[in-house]
């Protein structure tokens, strides 16, 4: 027996939880809701309510640039070796997107700067693993 199936539970006659009916079908000549969006407009809603709901999140990513270069500046001190200053550059250009995404209202260019910043970040993270590789 079922804690539910016990006399004077409010539960079905038979016993046991009883599955919902199932829903009614459509008629054929329906067309659905709203239109079916693609990557891009959803991306770019993702990225204008993250943008609107945490408004220190800029600050936040800057920051973390500023910690992935300064490790690479002090990279090229600790191995003696200029190979660490190779993502820097990305990471200039990861921080220009970032920068020019502050001020942007419109979705389509916010979604843009927030690529630019993306991309240039995780190409600069793969140069530093090629050159950890290269130097090995």
């Amino acid at each position: 027996m079922t804690a539910d199936s016990f006399p004077g539970s409010g539960a079905a006659p038979g016993g046991g939880v009883q599955a919902p009916p199932p829903p009614a079908p459509e008629p054929a000549g329906t067309v659905p809701a709203g239109r079916v969006l693609g990557f891009r407009e959803l991306s770019e809603r993702v990225i204008v309510s993250v943008a609107d709901r945490y408004p220190w999140l800029n600050r936040v990513l800057m920051g973390m640039l500023a910690v992935f270069t300064g490790t690479c500046v002090v990279a090229v001190v600790a191995r003696l070796s200029p190979l660490p200053l190779i993502p820097v550059p990305l990471f200039v250009v990861a921080a220009y997107g970032l920068w020019q995404a502050r001020g942007v209202t419109e979705r389509r260019q916010l979604f843009n700067w927030v690529l630019l910043f993306a991309v240039a970040t995780m190409v600069g993270f793969w140069l530093i693993s090629v050159v950890g590789r290269w130097v090995e």
